[in-house]
């Protein structure tokens, strides 16, 4: 979903900073370092080739259907950089946060990137998260939501992405988080857990406030938030558990 992913590619760059938090604020550099040049091997290496194959695989999803096939290879080479810059200026923001504001900062900017992306997929899953072709997506044909989860287009770019992407970002994350007190490290994973709760009730209350007042059209009910809800905190515990398991350290008397 070329209109989400910079959410995630901000995300992910943000979330190994966070981790990384002990270490990066010691580095002189920032680009001349080897917890920069991990992140851009993870995007460049890993995150932009499985993206561009679901991209040629799904040309009408992932572009929200705007377009039905990708004749050459052009789009794919303009997502790749899409893709690797905002995974540079991702990582610049987020040790500008780190250095100037702190870890807090960092928290708050990668949590709201991950609810964005989760939560928008399922206000919007009738179009994000659609099964059909893309003659029915411009013909009106409804589709249910759980449909979705039964499609190629869900085990290529959810199923097959995660086996790929997960190993190294998993690796990164949980590494770079270990070597910290037990109690430290568990405020550090609560703190991300306490912003997706804090999203979760702020982006409700607005939907609910929009349709309150009848700006949104008919299809817009709070059904919407079902799904919302679904796959918010489903993939939420995906990313932050994992922190759970970082290796820890006794304090020092």
């Amino acid at each position: 979903m070329l209109l989400l992913e910079p959410f995630w590619v901000y995300s992910s760059v943000a979330m190994c900073v966070a981790c990384g938090r002990k270490e990066l604020l010691k580095v002189t550099d920032i680009w001349g370092n080897r917890y920069f040049t991990s992140i851009l091997i993870m995007i460049a290496g890993v995150f932009v080739p499985v993206e561009n194959w679901v991209l040629h695989r799904h040309p009408d999803w992932e572009t929200t259907f705007l377009v039905k096939t990708v004749s050459d290879s052009t789009l794919i080479a303009l997502a790749s950089l899409l893709h690797i810059l905002i995974a540079l200026s991702g990582y610049w923001l987020s040790m500008h946060l780190l250095r100037n504001y702190g870890e807090d900062a960092v928290i708050k900017s990668t949590m709201w990137a991950f609810s964005i992306f989760f939560c928008v997929q399922g206000l919007f899953h009738d179009s994000f998260m659609y099964s059909g072709t893309y003659e029915e997506y411009h013909d009106g044909v409804e589709k249910s939501y759980l449909s979705f989860f039964a499609t190629d287009r869900f085990f290529d770019a959810y199923i097959i992405f995660f086996l790929l992407y997960g190993p190294p970002f998993y690796y990164l994350i949980v590494s770079w988080n270990a070597g910290y007190p037990r109690e430290e490290r568990n405020n550090f994973n609560w703190k991300m857990g306490r912003e997706v709760v804090l999203h979760a009730a702020f982006i409700t209350g607005i939907y609910v406030v929009v349709w309150g007042v009848g700006l949104l059209p008919p299809k817009f009910d709070l059904s919407r938030l079902l799904p919302m809800y679904l796959i918010h905190f489903t993939s939420h515990l995906l990313v932050v558990l994992p922190l759970y398991f970082s290796p820890t350290k006794e304090r020092s008397d």
